[in-house]
């Protein structure tokens, strides 16, 4: 990794850029159950079954209230902490020239595009999502842009709005195809291995990619090797994420 990279990913300026907290729906949903189920459990009384005195439901649902709350907070320490170490962890895996062609699916907010630019110099790195809102809070390309002139990397990014199972972008256009917690969206299967597919497509020879997600990745590393693509590793990350992840590694084999 280069030393420009390796220097300039935590950010300076006076006004912090902001990346936005992942699946904000369906953390509020976690923590509204978990204390629903908290303060349930503490008032319910214990009563007489057939003669049996039974006192274990209102502890058994306080208990069972910890899950989504764990879960809940898991997320949010993700949104915090996590992700910035696991895109830190992503970059760290490639051997940066600096004139790379980048590809970012789901950018989102713009954290692994605009990681991956500070890792060029003469490179490119292109973002592309559909920016839904259920997906990350404050999830525009207005925000992402305003994050891209932050971090002062306006020059190195460009953002598309693209769908990852069927893009604009000509065959063998990209050295390096990452992707942080999006092709899990694409919740058919078959579709997911299309997404798959497109990737291995527009992937150089020689290029590599990285899948990052809360879903283990052994389905995408076997798309990818249907594709023709070589998996390297498909592995948890749990410890860096603070939250559930798993990276699959994969490279397209030749040279252009």
């Amino acid at each position: 990794m280069n030393d420009n990279c390796n220097g300039t990913l935590q950010n300076h300026v006076s006004v912090q850029p902001r990346y936005g907290i992942d699946a904000p729906g369906f953390i509020q949903g976690f923590f509204l159950v978990g204390i629903s189920a908290f303060l349930a459990g503490l008032f319910i009384p214990s009563f007489n079954l057939f003669g049996i005195r039974v006192a274990f439901l209102g502890p058994l649902l306080c208990f069972i209230a910890l899950i989504p709350l764990a879960l809940g907070t898991s997320m949010v320490i993700y949104g915090l902490r996590g992700k910035f170490n696991i895109r830190d962890l992503m970059l760290n895996m490639i051997a940066w020239r600096g004139n790379e062609q980048v590809l970012d699916i789901g950018t989102g907010r713009g954290l692994l595009a605009i990681g991956a630019a500070k890792c060029l110099s003469t490179g490119k790195a292109i973002g592309i999502d559909i920016w839904r809102a259920q997906d990350l809070s404050g999830n525009t390309m207005e925000n992402t842009l305003r994050n891209i002139a932050l971090e002062g990397v306006e020059g190195k990014v460009e953002l598309k709005k693209e769908d990852i199972r069927s893009t604009s972008f000509a065959d063998k256009s990209f050295d390096v195809i990452l992707s942080l917690l999006c092709l899990h969206n694409i919740e058919d299967e078959k579709e997911r291995d299309v997404a798959c597919h497109e990737i291995a497509r527009i992937l150089k020879p020689g290029g590599t990619v990285l899948i990052a997600d809360y879903i283990p990745t052994g389905g995408y590393a076997k798309a990818f090797a249907a594709a023709g693509l070589a998996v390297k590793s498909s592995k948890s990350h749990v410890r860096a994420a603070y939250a559930l992840m798993w990276i699959v590694t994969a490279t397209k084999e030749g040279n252009l």
